[in-house]
Formats: C-alpha cells, structure tokens, sequence
C-alpha cells in the first residue's frame, strides 16, 4: 500500500511538473511577452493597429493588425500580465487585468483538476485494492476542473471586452 502511494504521489509530482515546464517556455521568452500595441513611428489605423482575438493550442493570442502579428497570450496553465498592451486605455485596462486574475484563478482550478485526475488514474491502475479512494479523488479532480472551466470563459470574455475598448479609439 504505502509502495502505490509513494509510487502515485512521484508520479503526480512528474505530471504537475511536466505541465509547468511545458506551460514556461512561452512565458520565459520575449515571444510571450506584451509589447507596446503601437508600432513605433507610425500612423495607427485600424487596419495597421486594431486588435484581435485569435485560438491558440494554449491559450488566446492577441495579434495586432492586418498582418495578425502576435503581441501577447492569454495563456491557459499561466499567463503573464497584460497590462502593457492596454496602457493609455483605461476601460481596457480594467478589463485586461481582470482578464488576467481571472485566468490565473481558472488555472489553479483546471490545473489541479487535471493533476487529481492524473494521479487518480495512476493510483487506481497501479493499486486496484483501494479504488473507492482513488475514485473519490478521481470525483473531486472532475468537481475542480468544473469549476475552472467556466472561469476560463469568463476570462475570455474580459479579454475580448478589453480588445474592444481598446480598438474604439480607432473609430470615427
């Protein structure tokens, strides 16, 4: 008994680390980074300088422009501050940040709904004697990641309402 617990718990801590190396590299580099929306030196139009929202694997990118040119993430597992993109606009400001705490608050949620899952599944296939407890995980891992989901949307939907206060400063 003790053996499948140990053997569950290293296999969990595996998992939940394979996720944060995973969810890092594109918050580690400039490349997940926010970056001024406005291209130095130039005329903004909407064309050139209005944002959108576009799906990604992991996460919600905001690109800017015809072109689409990826300026920031609102990532899934983690995401960094958006704050930088949103300067100057203070309706979207607001937005962004709650965009932003929303989206971490739905990680934590998703996050350990998936490594109590995760970890569920191992422990029952790895010690059938005790699958009653590892059911009961496997239903508070379901009950947490239920919990996430609909504040991943929530936090979409500040995104998407930031993007917007943002790109009226283009209208006419």
């Amino acid at each position: 008994m003790v053996a499948g617990m140990s053997r569950t718990l290293v296999l969990a801590a595996l998992f939940l680390c394979a996720m944060g190396f995973r969810a890092r590299p594109a918050c580690a580099s400039n490349a997940g980074r926010a970056v001024p929306a406005a291209p130095p030196d130039s005329i903004c139009t909407y064309a050139r300088c209005a944002l959108a929202v576009v799906p990604a694997w992991n996460g919600l990118d905001v690109v800017r422009g015809e072109q689409e040119q990826r300026v920031t993430r609102l990532g899934f597992f983690w995401t960094r501050d958006l704050s930088p993109m949103f300067a100057g606009q203070p309706q979207a400001l607001e937005f962004a940040k709650r965009a932003v705490t929303t989206r971490r608050t739905a990680a934590v949620f998703t996050d350990a709904g998936l490594a109590l899952l995760a970890g569920a599944l191992v422990g029952g296939l790895a010690d059938p004697d005790h699958a009653s407890t590892y059911r009961s995980v496997a239903i508070g891992g379901a009950f947490t990641f239920a919990i996430g989901v609909p504040l991943q949307f929530s936090a979409d939907g500040h995104l998407s309402r930031a993007v917007w206060w943002y790109n009226t400063q283009f209208a006419r």
